[in-house]
């Protein structure tokens, strides 16, 4: 059956880009215009995708430099999963160290 499931992705995965092919082929602009707007589209795709990646990795550090210790003076210990709006976790603590 799996292998089955695997023929199944492999083609839809070549007719995809048969298909994506075939519409470059045949689109009504120039091929320097065609390559020009799939880097521009590429570019925004990436942009977008770092600016994400960023703030979880942001967040990552956050709760990287929790788990080490650092900063566990009363004003900056925060317990992981506090809600920033009402100060409450998900355990329905308080977020302040104890």
């Amino acid at each position: 059956m799996k292998n089955d499931n695997t023929k199944i992705l492999i083609a839809a995965a070549a007719g995809a880009a048969a298909g994506v092919v075939a519409g470059i082929l045949m689109a009504p602009t120039t091929g320097k215009d065609s390559r020009d707007g799939l880097l521009k589209l590429a570019g925004q795709v990436a942009e977008g995708f770092n600016g994400q990646l960023s703030t979880y990795i942001e967040k990552l550090g956050g709760l990287t430099s929790l788990l080490n210790g650092e900063g566990n003076d009363a004003s900056t210990t925060a317990s992981v999963g506090a809600d920033a709006s009402t100060g409450t976790t998900a355990d329905g603590g308080t977020g302040a160290g104890a």
